[in-house]
């Protein structure tokens, strides 16, 4: 998958948070939103 532009538009995706809601990118249309992914956030490891 290739990296997104700077003000590109993401795809949709879904996934499931810490406390077992599933959120969808979908959910947040028409509000500014900011996604970042933590690989491994709080782990330890």
């Amino acid at each position: 998958m290739a990296a997104l532009q700077v003000n590109a538009t993401a795809p949709d995706f879904s996934l499931t948070s810490h406390t077992g809601t599933v959120l969808t990118l979908a959910g947040f249309k028409g509000r500014r939103t900011v996604v970042s992914f933590l690989p491994f956030a709080f782990t330890g490891g």
